[in-house]
């Protein structure tokens, strides 16, 4: 058995690739760790980036126009970039953000030909003072013109920045990923996940004519004159800022079609380097497959008017909005039988996307139900027993650290941690049986998709709609797996008269609703128990060794298991001091 569980795991690390997951850690049971990982340590220029201070929530940005030069020789880009924005109160200076390295060479308010404006900068934040008082209500702009050389992404897509790199042709190759960063890494914006536009137009311009530059939402023009070749994409639906994302390189178009569950045509427009045409034209069709089942699942694709497209990625995955960043080589990866990245990042149109969290602290609104997404996708496809073997890997990786929920106003996702992923996973896996029922499980995922699309959202909001659909109160649940960092461990005991001694242990005192179903060796009977905070006992079988050894089924919830010697004292201690 323990030879096969090792073939098992060797097998599943050496054929599951991940893209925007974590480094991952094994444990084959449930840990937790002694100790709780480090707590970040947040600079100045963290701060200023994720904190919502009056400068940043006075104002709605409605329209990002970015008009951008691209020179992959020199790794360099520049251009205008306009900020349209509301005004929520009367303002007089905001806030926007820009890598500091990237050099601002001039601000003009309402065009390019209008006043300048004066500007402060501290790190990445840039304070813009107006010319004049903006009234509440009024819509401005400010047009930022810049220049440099932006970060280069150390590990992309996980830590971030530009990634240039050229083709086995020679050609260039570029992209940008930046999820943990965020967008003002390489373009000015209010960087903040809780603000995104309306609609967005992106102009990209270069001076190799051969190469073509993709980017998110709808092809609109492509011209050129005797210097550059421009390509204009329109996205006509909100979008975090860091989906907003281009790709350069040697491509050709496949041209493919998807029709939606009520009819509905969507574009597909796909983007590869031209060497991998053929073999695109035929990997790509599974994608089809994969927005059918996630209609089913959570409700209609949110981009009919934008399109879809996978772009071939100088990296291995991102899930940049409506142009999916593709590098995984072709291959079905997932027991043989999907790829991965074209599954995970197609999901995150969904999750991720059109529901965006306001707040990186709970990212695994994104990460999780993703990766949750996997799992009903395998069980709808190929059955329970590959999609809870999926389910059953991840839970090995769950490291347990930190709570799942991470500092707010901080700007904090830590790329190392993949807790948001799978213990994101397994919090929906544990709230679904014990909802044990799937038609109202699929109602509160579809219920949050039609509350939230197109806006952003938070955990709590998520936790009301929970509660709400069910007409139960669900934050017990909530509160230990995602606001405490340890799982919880089944502790038990038998004793030498067939009692069994048995508690929850890393759990609060209203933990106590989760059955543990239960076997002793030697012994057919299924038992099944709701342990909680206090020691209890059960009176098990006549002729019951003490020294047997309880099996307990934990494939419908997350917690562990150990046996504790104390827990009769315990009880004891407890019945005597009645």
């Amino acid at each position: 058995m323990k030879k096969r569980k090792r073939i098992l795991l060797f097998y599943l690390l050496l054929t599951i690739s991940f893209s925007s997951c974590s480094l991952l850690g094994i444990h084959i049971k449930v840990h937790n760790p002694k100790k709780a990982g480090k707590e970040p340590k947040f600079n100045q220029e963290t701060i200023l980036l994720g904190e919502l201070t009056p400068v940043r929530e006075s104002f709605d940005v409605v329209f990002y126009g970015l008009d951008i030069q691209l020179h992959p020789e020199e790794k360099t880009l520049g251009g205008w970039v306009e900020i349209r924005a509301k005004a929520l109160v009367d303002i007089d200076s905001i806030q926007i953000d820009l890598e500091k390295s990237l050099r601002i060479n001039e601000i003009r308010f309402g065009s390019r030909e209008g006043a300048t404006l004066k500007y402060t900068r501290i790190f990445r934040a840039v304070y813009l003072k107006m010319d004049h008082q903006i009234k509440k209500g009024q819509t401005f702009s400010v047009h930022v013109n810049y220049d440099g050389k932006p970060i280069i992404a150390r590990k992309p897509p996980w830590a971030g920045g530009l990634v240039w790199k050229k083709d086995k042709e020679k050609n260039a190759w570029a992209g940008v990923a930046c999820e943990s960063e965020g967008a003002s890494i390489w373009f000015p914006c209010k960087d903040h996940t809780s603000d995104e536009p309306d609609s967005s137009l992106m102009r990209f311009s270069i001076a190799e004519k051969n190469l073509m530059v993709i980017s998110n939402g709808v092809l609109q023009a492509i011209d050129e004159n005797a210097t550059y070749k421009s390509f204009t994409w329109k996205v006509n639906n909100p979008i975090n800022t860091y989906n907003i994302t281009f790709y350069l390189g040697n491509f050709e178009r496949i041209d493919d079609s998807y029709t939606g569950l009520k009819g509905q045509t969507l574009s597909i427009n796909h983007y590869v380097l031209k060497p991998n045409v053929s073999k695109a034209k035929e990997h790509f069709k599974q994608v089809k497959n994969h927005l059918l089942v996630y209609e089913q699942l959570y409700g209609e694709f949110p981009w009919y008017d934008d399109g879809l497209k996978l772009v071939e990625s100088p990296y291995s995955g991102k899930e940049h909005q409506s142009g999916i960043a593709y590098g995984n080589g072709f291959k079905n990866d997932l027991y043989g039988k999907e790829d991965y990245i074209m599954l995970h990042e197609t999901g995150h149109e969904w999750f991720g996307n059109a529901i965006s969290v306001a707040d990186l602290a709970d990212v695994w609104l994104q990460e999780g139900v993703t990766t949750y997404g996997e799992v009903l996708y395998l069980e709808k496809e190929y059955g329970s027993n590959l999609a809870y073997n999926h389910l059953l890997f991840y839970r090995w990786t769950i490291k347990n650290k930190r709570p799942v929920v991470g500092p707010s106003g901080r700007r904090y996702f830590d790329y190392h941690d993949g807790d948001v992923y799978v213990k994101g996973a397994w919090t929906l896996h544990t709230l679904r049986n014990q909802i044990a029922n799937d038609s109202i499980f699929l109602k509160i995922m579809q219920t949050f998709y039609d509350d939230y699309k197109y806006k952003t959202t938070s955990t709590a909001q998520f936790i009301q709609t929970v509660n709400s659909v069910t007409n139960k109160n669900y934050n017990w649940l909530f509160n230990q797996y995602l606001f405490e960092r340890k799982a919880p461990v089944f502790e038990y005991y038998i004793s030498k008269d067939g009692y069994l001694y048995y508690r929850w242990m890393n759990t609060a005192v209203d933990f106590n609703k989760i059955k543990v179903p239960f076997t002793i060796e030697n012994d057919a009977t299924l038992y099944d128990v709701f342990p909680s905070s206090k020691v209890q006992r059960y009176k098990l079988k006549e002729g019951t060794n003490f020294t047997s050894e309880v099996a307990v089924d934990n494939s419908s919830a997350l917690f562990g298991k150990s046996k504790n010697r104390k827990l009769l004292q315990k009880y004891e201690a407890t019945d005597r001091s009645k």
